[in-house]
């Protein structure tokens, strides 16, 4: 019997990294897409990896054929791929949005705004050309994904918090958060790929934790073997230096609506994935610094 073919476009990152090892280890013959190049080649048997830009018409063109597809890269630039997968003999796709579709839907930012606006819009397409192509579709948001390494959201504070020894905040960063690790995402991928019940059905999946802003930090202090140290700063000036950082080199991804969003509850409910696919997420915590 022939390996299972599967694509996994976006596979370099995090939920990648922790994706593809699972599918290998379940038998499935993967093709990993991805713009970066390949990594060095694993010991084992492992993916094909094909180094291409889906945004681009003729790289699009170089897809593999494959029954299943898990999307990880940006969900707007799955639609207009729908039909010629279709053609290819795709019946099957697990996408990754994001919850930013909602928290982010009434930002001052009118860049966050875009993007909630784009998630949207992306998901209402990719709902309509997987009906008109046949092909079954379940659809994953995310709240905070972190892996402890190279994740802009948990890891990025670690990373200042090595730096400086200490955080600023907003008030009292009371905001309620639930960090979600990209190894139980990648888990979800799997569990959901065969279950009948997620056919056709969008989840918000979040952390096996719920914990304020403030709190979340003082674990990534704890796990760096440091005391918290949280400067509780005026949300004016935050915001202020929030914006000058994200003009230095690799922080443009820092914008002054986070200072916002340290005082406000991004919660969502994950229990229908728990019914229908057994998601079962680990609680907020990070290995100790060594």
């Amino acid at each position: 019997m022939s390996a299972r073919p599967v694509i996994v476009t976006g596979a370099s990152s995090l939920v990648g990294d922790f994706l593809i090892p699972r599918l290998l280890g379940a038998g499935f013959l993967v093709h990993a897409l991805s713009r970066r190049p390949a990594p060095a080649p694993p010991l084992g048997p492992g993916p094909t990896w094909l180094r291409a830009d889906i945004a681009e018409p003729l790289e699009a063109a170089r897809l593999p054929e494959a029954g299943d597809l898990f999307h990880l890269a940006p969900l707007w630039l799955l639609p207009p791929l729908v039909p010629r997968l279709g053609e290819r003999g795709l019946k099957r796709l697990v996408a990754f949005g994001s919850t930013s579709r909602f928290t982010k839907d009434a930002s001052s930012d009118p860049e966050e705004r875009a993007l909630a606006r784009r998630l949207a819009e992306a998901e209402a397409s990719l709902v309509a050309a997987c009906e008109k192509s046949a092909i079954a579709w379940t659809l994953f948001r995310p709240t905070l994904i972190y892996d402890g390494r190279r994740d802009q959201n948990v890891s990025a504070i670690a990373r200042f918090v090595r730096r400086f020894g200490f955080l600023p905040v907003a008030g009292a960063a009371r905001g309620l958060r639930q960090p979600v690790h990209a190894e139980d995402l990648a888990l979800a991928c799997l569990a959901a790929l065969d279950a009948p019940s997620t056919r056709g059905r969008a989840y918000d999946l979040v952390g096996g934790s719920t914990l304020s802003f403030a709190a979340m930090a003082e674990t990534i202090f704890r796990a760096l073997g440091r005391e918290p140290r949280l400067v509780h700063v005026p949300l004016p000036l935050l915001r202020r230096l929030l914006k000058a950082a994200s003009l230095l080199p690799g922080l443009h991804h820092l914008r002054a609506e986070m200072a916002d969003r340290m005082d406000r509850d991004l919660c969502f409910d994950s229990s229908s994935a728990r019914r229908d696919f057994g998601f079962s997420p680990r609680p907020f915590s990070l290995p100790p610094a060594r």
